[in-house]
């Protein structure tokens, strides 16, 4: 159905997102990767289509971004 896939689509931008905010606490993909249960490749998908979505290039960028936004909380 159209919900249940816009459902899972919501979940994977709320982990997407979740990858960012570790990434803004300085956390690197193999750690990102063990905190969340994924591969570090898994973690590195995430975060290229996060700045994709966001109109960036690097995960750096997309964190600012994301914060800039309020999509990401930093405290």
């Amino acid at each position: 159905s159209t919900q249940s896939r816009s459902s899972a689509a919501s979940d994977v931008y709320k982990r997407q997102l979740e990858c960012l905010a570790w990434v803004s606490q300085g956390k690197s993909s193999t750690d990102i990767g063990s905190i969340l249960g994924l591969s570090a490749r898994t973690v590195d998908s995430y975060l290229e289509k996060a700045a994709s979505k966001l109109g960036v290039r690097t995960r750096i960028e997309a964190v600012v971004v994301g914060v800039r936004r309020g999509l990401i909380d930093v405290n």
